[in-house]
């Protein structure tokens, strides 16, 4: 079976796209001149033919000129002409800019979105952070974040390899998209961590949305019969006006942690009564099923 490949053209970096923006701008400028230039010149001649007088009292040549009807034709077919021309330049023009900025919003959206699930990455999480936090000190809002993390997902890769943890990692973030607000900002964070920045929210409504997750989690496990089960760990907190942004991601990560502690510990307690489940129903339940939250 032959397999078709489809040539990409190379992606253009930013700052090579605006370059040939500008390049696109200083050519359009010339063309204006030209045309400009060449209404002039054209104009001029138009207005010695038919006022010679005016000009350079040359009415006595102008009227013994035989050839005057084809020299006004020949320069009107040169104004058709060049403004055909000038027409056709702008048309390209326009049309290699749009192309240009459409290749410019696609650089930036890639620049900031994670290529293996679709949602924004860390790089535009730095900027989204700090807008949101100086939004908050600034309205005397409410902001929370929440970290999550899939459990036991390096273990995950080494049973089931890592095309199918790729899939999980687009499951958990088609997930949390459903979950979360259109406001709030689903981010990867990185690895198998995932941020989600929540405006306008406080600690209990954060709580609220974890919870939420929690269900939602559940029924995606008992939709099908799958050879594993997925968990989250996650940690909230609440952004308190003065604190860093690094102290305040630090206060969910710390909060996450204490999450798979808590799990590690029941999991253990509970792993002869997983074993024998695992056999029973040929599931087997590789990362637990509770998702874990604290509210601080």
């Amino acid at each position: 079976m032959e397999t078709t490949v489809v040539e990409r053209q190379p992606e253009l970096a930013p700052d090579r796209i605006e370059q040939k923006i500008r390049a696109l701008d200083w050519r359009d400028l010339q063309l204006w001149c030209i045309g400009f230039v060449v209404v002039v010149v054209l104009g001029g001649g138009f207005l010695a033919l038919v006022t010679p007088q005016m000009l350079w009292q040359i009415s006595a040549i102008v009227a013994r000129q035989q050839n005057i009807t084809q020299l006004i034709f020949g320069l009107t077919a040169l104004l058709i002409l060049l403004n055909v021309y000038l027409f056709q330049q702008r048309l390209v023009l326009l049309r290699t800019r749009r192309e240009l900025i459409l290749q410019l919003q696609i650089a930036e959206r890639s620049a900031r979105t994670d290529a293996l699930t679709g949602v924004f990455n860390r790089r535009f999480m730095e900027e989204a952070l700090t807008r949101e936090v100086a939004r908050a000190e600034r309205t005397q809002s409410n902001l929370s974040v929440m970290l999550a993390d899939v459990d036991e997902f390096k273990d995950f890769n080494t049973r089931f390899g890592h095309l199918i943890g790729d899939q999980i990692l687009r499951e958990v973030t088609a997930l949390l998209q459903k979950n979360f607000r259109a406001a709030d900002l689903v981010i990867r964070y990185g690895g198998d961590e995932f941020l989600v920045i929540m405006p306008d929210t406080d600690l209990v409504q954060a709580g609220v949305a974890v919870e939420r997750l929690c269900q939602l989690l559940e029924r995606w496990n008992n939709r099908e019969h799958r050879e594993y089960r997925l968990g989250l760990s996650c940690g909230v907190s609440a952004y308190t006006p003065g604190t860093a942004i690094e102290e305040f991601l630090r206060a969910a990560d710390s909060d996450l942690y204490v999450q798979k502690a808590s799990q590690e510990n029941g999991r253990n307690a509970s792993k002869g009564g997983t074993v024998a489940n695992s056999q029973t129903l040929a599931v087997v339940p590789l990362v637990p099923t509770r998702l874990a939250s604290r509210r601080l």
